[in-house]
């Protein structure tokens, strides 16, 4: 069996490096000491954000990793994307007008020369430090699937060179590492929107646009029987769509790797009663995957 497998969130359990991003947006905010209005101290900030994250969990679909000018990524499906949805949040309030909004970013603008929160969000993701914390029981899996003939792909967001840096870190075998196709930009959407319709939550229609075309070449080159990922847009979606229109058939299953971050609103959506998408498995557990 061919495997194809996302890096964060499937190897690693990248929690503290997303809370890590959050702490270094909310200290840049800190450092700029606005009292004008009323965002001076690590309280008021705190406070702030919190309320901020309050109202946008209302609308958990609205906003979150945009690419063409269109979400591609809902807010709180990972660590990472928490705080990228959170500055697109704020970037739509201060189009909006909102005062605080609107002084932080003239701040930025001014005295860092960022341009939109979107810009601080990746600014905060750039200055990461920590190492990446793999996940064991994935490890254990896949060495297991190596041994017994299966192939093993990372397509992955991240750069090829970290990933295989970590898998030599990690205590992967040379003869027993799976092969990585990194840069995959599967957050990367097309001009050709094709959505997939998971269904309503709260009253509102929920769409995901599953044109991904370097994404898609790497899944009609690597032709997988099988695909695991812990973010159900960038990692399942696409791979919904090629099932449904036959192109790769997936008789090893669509698995969503389920993690203590795994967004409940979005769970309800693929799994529960009324899912729209039965091909997804959601995986709990590497046990449930028999090799």
């Amino acid at each position: 069996m061919r495997i194809v497998m996302d890096f964060d969130g499937v190897y690693t359990d990248p929690t503290d490096e997303g809370e890590a991003c959050s702490r270094r947006f909310r200290n840049k905010i800190i450092s700029l000491q606005l009292v004008d209005v009323g965002l001076s101290t690590e309280e008021q900030v705190d406070c702030w954000l919190g309320e901020l994250r309050a109202r946008q969990s209302a609308y958990p679909f609205r906003f979150g990793w945009r690419s063409e000018g269109k979400v591609s990524a809902f807010t709180f499906e990972d660590p990472f994307i928490r705080n990228i949805g959170l500055a697109d949040y704020l970037d739509h309030l201060a189009k909006g007008g909102d005062l605080r909004a609107k002084r932080v970013l003239s701040e930025l603008k001014k005295t860092e020369s960022i341009g939109s929160f979107g810009e601080l969000s990746e600014w905060s993701f750039h200055q990461l430090r920590l190492k990446k914390a793999p996940d064991s029981a994935a490890r254990k899996w896949v060495l297991e699937a190596i041994q017994r003939g299966h192939e093993v792909f990372i397509v992955s967001n991240s750069a090829t060179e970290k990933i295989e840096e970590f898998l030599g870190q990690a205590g992967f075998p040379e003869d027993r590492r799976p092969q990585v196709r990194g840069g995959a930009r599967k957050f990367g959407l097309g001009s050709k929107p094709s959505p997939l319709f998971l269904g309503t939550y709260a009253g509102e229609s929920v769409e995901v646009d599953t044109d991904r075309p370097l994404y898609e070449r790497a899944l009609l080159e690597i032709q997988p029987d099988a695909v695991i990922g812990d973010v159900f847009c960038l990692d399942l979606s696409l791979p919904i769509r090629l099932k449904r229109e036959k192109r790769l058939a997936f008789n090893g299953g669509i698995h969503y790797r389920h993690r203590d971050y795994t967004p409940t609103p979005m769970l309800d959506l693929v799994s529960g009663r009324s899912s729209t998408v039965p091909e997804v498995n959601v995986l709990r557990d590497w046990e449930q995957l028999a090799l």
